[in-house]
Formats: structure tokens, sequence, C-alpha cells
């Protein structure tokens, strides 16, 4: 992954509205010498108009929601999926819910709004809030069988078509829950008296109740609207907003309900190098929380943003004083107004409604910008040799904080500055070793040091070997050395959260600078020779066991092809990356394991092949046994393999297919980063050691089983 060289960090909080639009614009301009990162807990972002849609069963989930991972690379953006748990501005610093830090230079937040739920004493059992909005529809999954009475409060725009949505879904699911719509004033302030008779006769034509000038509070544990019981088991809050968590634990000035104060150029009035726009803005002239207003003030973040980097004039945002407003009306019908003076409705509105919105989703599908490639500096030169070294400074700012794992038989580590590590040994036992390495498959230096660390330490867990220590090897982008510190210490801390958690202690490395991040560990492991598992020793009759589903190389490969990325099945995909082996090994003790390997850049043919060679053995897998990660297929048969996958398809040539689709051999034979661990085991052992998988919450498939070696025929594996 070729990064341009960058002097300066600009950092987005949150992929609401405004955010969106503005990194599709900076990416048709791009900042020279500055690297942009969205930080957002979610890989899909819900665009608010089209939720009532979608709660409906008009759209499916992808028609609703931008996909994040498919914006930050189609722009050239670096993409953290991780909340934001605190903002310190004196410092330039994020925390993250991780615990690892994030510094920069310039930010703009666009973080939305959580509910104001004061009135009911913070919340209540059956209180599901609306806001916020990117995660509502997984808090719409609790309710959306149940047969119960259900009541909207607020009857803004938002809650009137929530409880038009939700009459509609009951109508097509054949449900007759008692809806009713609570407002603490009128059905539809703000509106004009035609809009809201025509809301209202949608509203009556579903038997949805209004309750207008009625107050919804908690006393003593239980609802009450007026004083009275609230007859509803299930309440959705959609009135009264606040400012999320991580803007009141900040040190920006905020109103007091907790939105950041800006001026009219998008800046915060208590720091010039954080900017807020969406609902989490507090704008000088107080601003309806509309998602209109997020998406025209797209245009003048973006053009700030790169003003303020540049030292340039700002822009002055100017919220429209009328604007269309198109209110779905549960079926495929709305109404439209603007002003007061201009009013339609009927299933037309709604097809109007239905084009505007589609093609604001087909913004960052379709129509999402080419980014050019990044022109190289004809000014800057690299070094090679020792001079490639990334700079002593940078080294020690991100290696500061490191808290390795502490082992009593390491007498010198990284704490020493020695120029080799002095490493105590245990008599009678083994010292195994392995190296990998590979360039970064995300620009996420956290996440990447985590899944090298595990990658690595993978091989030792396949000879059943207890990990002990680790020397780093990071490759650099030619950035900043500024930039280069933030870079490697994300990257290291990721990396010894894992090694720490192996009990493996990191206890020096290398680092150099060049065109990609890349990262690898040599790790030593402590093995006993008569425990230790090997390639050679699986016996017919053995049943194979694999503990990971396949297809991360596919996964990895849709990456560098944007309209072929998919966010949730990439998501899938980190998580499996992200799981240890150490589990599975740990399983598999005091049983015997005949063979063992890791499955990782030859594929699970390639590997099980060696097995094949070094056992002088046959096998038969059954390919319907075998688990692959969420749309691995689709992907494949719609042009997306590994670079490596045609020399990995060379093991074909000694497999025996029986009417196996070519998708699924190029999965086979699709190269995994840290892949999951393959064991031959004893066919009497099975049942047991099924046991101790479930016991240890690791999942597995039985994948096939051993056969003795038939030398008249040439195939090793028998694919059936």
């Amino acid at each position: 992954m070729m990064t341009p060289s960058a002097n300066h960090d600009l950092v987005l909080i949150g992929g609401g509205h405004s955010h969106a639009l503005a990194l599709r614009m900076l990416a048709m301009k791009p900042l020279p010498g500055v690297r942009i990162t969205l930080v957002s807990p979610d890989a899909l972002s819900a665009y608010s108009g089209m939720l009532p849609g979608l709660i409906a069963g008009h759209y499916r989930l992808t028609d609703t929601h931008l996909d994040l991972y498919r914006l930050c690379i189609a722009t050239g953006t670096r993409f953290i999926r991780a909340a934001v748990t605190r903002i310190c501005s004196a410092e330039r610093r994020l925390t993250l819910e991780d615990g690892s830090t994030l510094e920069y230079d310039w930010l703009s937040l666009d973080v939305g709004a959580t509910p104001d739920l004061q009135p009911v004493g913070g919340g209540h059992p059956d209180i599901v809030p609306v806001k916020p909005v990117a995660s509502f529809h997984q808090r719409w999954q609790q309710w959306r069988d149940k047969d119960s009475p259900l009541a909207v409060v607020g009857a803004g725009a938002g809650g009137t078509e929530m409880v038009l949505a939700i009459a509609e879904h009951q109508r097509r699911e054949g449900l007759s829950a008692p809806l009713s719509l609570i407002s603490g004033g009128i059905l539809l302030p703000g509106y004009p008296e035609p809009v809201r008779r025509r809301m209202r006769s949608y509203l009556d034509d579903y038997g949805i109740r209004v309750r207008e000038h009625t107050r919804v509070e908690k006393h003593h544990d239980r609802l009450y609207a007026n004083d009275a019981p609230l007859d509803a088991s299930r309440v959705l809050w959609c009135t009264g907003v606040r400012g999320t968590p991580v803007i009141a634990n900040s040190d920006l000035e905020c109103d007091d309900q907790g939105f950041v104060r800006v001026d009219a150029t998008l800046q915060s009035r208590s720091d010039s190098r954080v900017f807020a726009a969406g609902d989490c803005a507090a704008f000088p002239d107080s601003l309806p929380k509309a998602g209109v207003y997020a998406v025209r003030q797209a245009k003048v973040l973006a053009h700030n943003l790169s003003a303020a980097i540049a030292g340039q004039p700002l822009q002055h945002y100017r919220p429209q004083k009328h604007f269309l407003s198109l209110l779905s009306a549960g079926g495929k019908q709305a109404v439209a107004s603007r002003g007061g003076a201009l009013f339609a409705s009927g299933g037309w509105v709604w097809r109007w409604k239905d084009r505007i919105d589609r093609a604001f989703i087909d913004k960052f599908d379709r129509q999402l910008p080419a980014m050019a490639p990044a022109s190289a500096d004809p000014d800057t030169r690299h070094c090679a040799g020792c001079g490639a070294k990334v700079g002593s400074d940078a080294l020690q700012d991100a290696l500061r904080d490191l808290q390795p794992h502490v082992r009593d038989d390491i007498e010198a580590g990284v704490d020493t500055a020695d120029d080799a590590a002095i490493i105590q040994w245990a008599d009678n036992k083994r010292l195994v070793q392995s190296l990998d390495f590979f360039p970064a498959f995300i620009d996420e230096p956290f996440l990447f040091g985590r899944v090298a660390a595990l990658h690595s330490l993978s091989d030792l867990y396949a000879m059943n070997a207890t990990p002990h220590s680790a020397l780093a090897n990071v490759t650099l982008p030619w950035h900043h050395p500024k930039l280069q510190g933030r870079d490697l210490q994300r990257l290291m801390a990721g990396a010894v959260q894992e090694l720490n958690a192996a009990g493996c202690t990191l206890v020096g490395g290398h680092t150099i600078e060049g065109p990609q991040m890349a990262a690898g560990f040599t790790v030593n492991g402590l093995g006993d020779p008569q425990q230790l598992w090997h390639k050679g020793g699986a016996r017919p009759g053995d049943r194979l066991l694999l503990t990971k589903p396949l297809g991360s190389g596919v996964h990895l490969a849709a990456m560098m092809q944007t309209g072929k990325l998919h966010g949730p099945w990439l998501d899938a995909t980190l998580t499996h990356l992200l799981a240890s082996n150490r589990l599975a090994q740990q399983a598999m003790q005091d049983l015997p394991v005949h063979a063992c390997t890791d499955i990782t850049g030859f594929g699970l043919l390639g590997h099980l092949h060696e097995i094949c060679q070094q056992s002088d053995v046959a096998m038969v897998i059954d390919t319907d046994k075998v688990s692959l990660l969420p749309g691995t297929l689709s992907l494949i048969e719609n042009g997306v393999t590994s670079t490596l996958n045609d020399a990995n398809r060379q093991v074909l040539m000694h497999c025996h297919a029986q009417h196996i689709a070519d998708a699924m051999l190029t999965a086979l034979c699709d190269p995994q980063t840290a892949g999951g661990l393959l064991f031959s085991i004893p066919e009497s052992d099975l049942e047991h050691a099924l046991a101790r998988f479930r016991e240890a919450r690791v999942k597995v498939m039985e994948i096939g089983k051993v056969l003795v070696k038939n030398d008249a025929f040439s195939a090793a594996i028998l694919l059936r």
C-alpha cells in the first residue's frame, strides 16, 4: 500500500454526512503534504433520509448506508474503526476505546448527537433512542418482530416518519400492535398547516393515535404520560438531543447541551485547529439538528480545512433559510414542502424522494472519485544503507511508553539499548525460531501491528512451542519524522499488545524508511523436544481439523479494487485475522497430535500437500465442510483473487477434484494471513478434541481424513 510523503495529520472523527462529502471533495483536490485519517466506530454510516424506508421494508441495509472502507480507500484516506473516548486539544491527542492514542495536527468533528433522556431520568429499559442513527438499525432488530404496544416520543419530522414506517412494517408482517405518536407540543412544529393535515391523514389511515401536548416522564421506575401510566411497553425516543460523550470528555468549549461552539467558519471557538460540523456543532445562531444542514456544510468544511492548513482565508457558512422537505409517509407515499408556500403529496413525491436519496448514496458507490496517483517530490531524496534508518528522536518518542512483557531470563532487552539482546536458555529445551515479514495490507498501524505479531506467533503455536521473545523489523513510509514517530508508536503498541498477551517479550528490533509500511517479527519459542508438533507424522486414519475459515487473501485483494470491496465482509475478515491461534494450541495440550501446521501463504491445499510429502500419506478433503469468510465466493466469481493465487494453484496438479467448482478451488488455494491451525489427530481422539475446542470457544471444522499413499495414483489429495 504505497503512500505519498506527508508532513501533517488531519484527523476526522465520525463518518457523518458532512465528513463523507468533505472527503469526496478533498480527494478531487488533494492537500499536498497532508495525510487524512477517518476514525469511526462503524464501518457503515447510515444515511438518515432513508432510515424510515429501511424500517418500513422498502430498502436493504446496504441501500441506506455508506461503506466507509470503500470511501476511504477510494479517497486515499486512512480508516481507523474505533470509537474516540477522549479529546485533548491542548496536546492534540485522541484516546481510542482500545486504550491506544492518536495524535493530530488538525482535527474535524462530525460525531452527531446523543438522545437527551433527562426527562426519563437518563433512560429506562423500555426506551430505545433513535440516535445515534448509525447504530439504530441494530437496536431496532431487538424489537421489530414484537407485537406489544409501541409509542414514539417526539412528533417532529423524524418521529412522525418513524412511526409511519413502523406501521408499514407491521402491515407487511401481519402485526397489529397499537401505535401512538406523542408530542410535547403540536404535530410537526414548524411545518405549514397543509403539511400537518396531510401527514395526520396518513397517521389516521394506519390507526396511529396522536397525543399532542403530552409530556413523558419517569416516576419510581415507571413511565408516565401527563401523570398517567404510559400504555406502551416499547418506547422509541425521537426528541431532544445532547452532545456525545466524546465531546463531553474533551477540553473544547461547548454550549449548555454539550455541543462544540463554532463560529461561522465551522472553526472551534476555543481551538483554531479544530473544526466541527453537523449535529455536534453549536452555531452562533442556533440551527435545527437536521441532515440538510450537515450536507450543505460539507463544501465549506472541505474548503476551510484546506485553507486553514495552507494559511489562506476561510469561508463563512450561511445556512439556507428555506429548503425542500420530503417526508415519507410509511408506504410509498411522501409529502413535499418548501417554506410555507409549496406543498404536494402522493406516490410520485415518494418516487422523487427515492431518486434523490439513491443519488446521494450513489456518490459513495458507483460515483466515487478516481484518485490520481500522488506525484513524487523531485527534491526529496531517500538514502539507502544505514542512511535509511528512522531517526533516533522519532524512534525514542515512539518506544518511550511501550511496556513489554517482563521475563526474568532476559538479561538485556529494549530497556538497555545494547546492540543485541541477551537471553538465558533453559536446559533440555529447544529454541524454536521463526521469521515473518510482509507489507501492510491496511494503513492503520495499530491494527496492522496486531496482525503482524499474531501471524508471526502462529508458527510457534503450530510447533507447540511457548512464545518467549521477539525482535521487530519495521519499515515506515517516507513521511516527516513527526508522522513516522506517530506511526511507529501505534504499530508497536498494537504488536506489543498481542506479544504481551502471549507472554512474549519484545527484546529489540530494527526500523528503516521505505515506500510503504511493512512489519514482521523474529519470534523465539521454548519447546520440549518430546512435545513439539511437526508436519511429518500424519498417519492413515487420522482426522483433519481446521480452526479458521478461508478467504482472507481474496478480501485483502478486494481492498485494491474499491468497487468490489464490501465493508461488512472486510469487517468479518479483520475479526478473524485478530483471533490468536493460542487458544487452539492450548486446547490440544495432552492430546496426541500427529501433525500440525498453520495455514498461511501457500493456502490450505499447499500446506496440506506439505504434510502429505513430509508424512508420506494421501488425504481426502470434504470441501463442503471447509468454511469460507462471508462473501469469498461472490468476490472470486466477480474476478477478485490474490496475486499469489496463480502460483498457489500449481498444487492442483497433485489433487484430484470431483466436480468441485473453480471458485471453490480458488478459495482452497487462497493465501491466508494469520490463518488457522490444521491438526492431524487419531480418529479415536476426535470427540475428545472437539469437546476441548468447544470448551475453549474455538470454532473448528472436521474437513477430511488421512489415507494410505497409493504410489500408482499421482494425486496426493482427493477433493470431493
